[in-house]
């Protein structure tokens, strides 16, 4: 394991903390990590830095139920691209399984997804085993996975057996949420029955799915200096639009490289970074438009737009017409939930 990883903390610094009414700079600073967001567009850390992050919001936290709270909002708000590996499968076995190769692009966790005899079994764990998970992380890695499953299948999904290293009292603090006591446990894990492994997503959208999976790989693939620089921008900006992130600086500093050097690369490739940025732009406003129903000012959010005007106007440049007039102008089928 390279301990000098990286991780993006933006579901730190920009949805958990906002979620909790913590100030995020105060909350690096407490963390002795304020040196991290000066000057800089993105805020990447190891994986000790991260868990340091974690720990810093429980103490800030002014709530006592951060876990389940935070649990609950993240499944229930922010959309938040890598979750559609999840909601967009057939069932939940094939979400978790895809959901497990692209999970370290929300932080330094790793997730493992097999059958223990007759049981589906997810396991949490920490990508490195020098740095462990904090308890209260694991904890909130099983609220997420059974909110989000809920969600896909409209059903209300309950675990046969959890656990993971907490207290009494955390274990308690969760298990009204889950439907079921977690055990003190090494292994932060829960276990679903068969009947609900097998159980189909009501939200399941294969078109939607073939291009998420495409910029899932982009993004892991940004730091691989023998992809055209104009793919690693894109999975790059896939990356950090969410977090309202879409300046050449940005880029550069999740690519590694400077500005400077960013551009005369894109030049090299006969484009330019606003050229990416907006064909980015138009194709994932497209795809939600077509195959999603959320709504314009859901997809400008994503797309990092100031509001929803300023993302009509620039899709009414691309396309000739707004997004209302454009989804309903388009011949696929919409059948599709919100997805998330």
């Amino acid at each position: 394991m390279d301990n000098s990883q990286t991780y993006s903390l933006f579901m730190a610094t920009d949805v958990a903390c906002r979620i909790l009414g913590v100030d995020p700079q105060v909350m690096l600073e407490t963390a002795g990590l304020g040196a991290l967001a000066r000057g800089r567009t993105e805020v990447r850390g190891t994986a000790q830095q991260y868990f340091d992050c974690w720990n810093t919001m429980e103490v800030l936290s002014p709530r006592p139920d951060y876990v389940p709270h935070l649990g609950v909002a993240i499944s229930r708000g922010p959309v938040i691209p890598v979750f559609f590996t999840l909601s967009c499968a057939p069932d939940m076995e094939t979400g978790l399984m895809r959901l497990a190769q692209f999970k370290s692009l929300l932080g330094p966790t790793l997730m493992r997804v097999f059958w223990d005899g007759n049981l589906l079994r997810l396991e949490f764990d920490s990508v490195d085993a020098r740095v462990p998970m904090p308890p209260s992380f694991g904890a909130l890695q099983l609220l997420v996975a059974v909110e989000n499953i809920r969600g896909a299948a409209a059903h209300l999904v309950c675990p046969v057996a959890a656990g993971f290293d907490g207290s009494e009292e955390e274990r308690h603090m969760i298990a009204g949420h889950l439907g079921v006591m977690p055990e003190r446990s090494h292994a932060t894990y829960v276990a679903f029955s068969p009947e609900d492994a097998k159980r189909r997503f009501i939200s399941e959208n294969p078109a939607l799915w073939a291009d998420i999976e495409a910029d899932l790989k982009l993004q892991l693939a940004t730091q691989n200096d023998r992809w055209p620089v104009a793919e690693r921008v894109r999975g790059a900006l896939v990356d950090l639009m969410p977090a309202g992130r879409t300046g050449a600086e940005d880029v550069a500093q999740a690519l590694g490289i400077s500005r400077s050097t960013l551009q005369r690369r894109l030049r090299e490739e006969e484009t330019s970074y606003q050229a990416v940025l907006d064909a980015t732009r138009r194709d994932m406003a497209v795809r939600y438009l077509t195959k999603t129903t959320l709504r314009a000012d859901e997809i400008a959010n994503i797309l990092a737009y100031r509001d929803a005007n300023s993302f009509s106007r620039s899709f009414r440049r691309w396309t000739g017409l707004s997004p209302l007039a454009f989804r309903e102008a388009d011949t696929l089928p919409s059948t599709s939930g919100k997805t998330q």
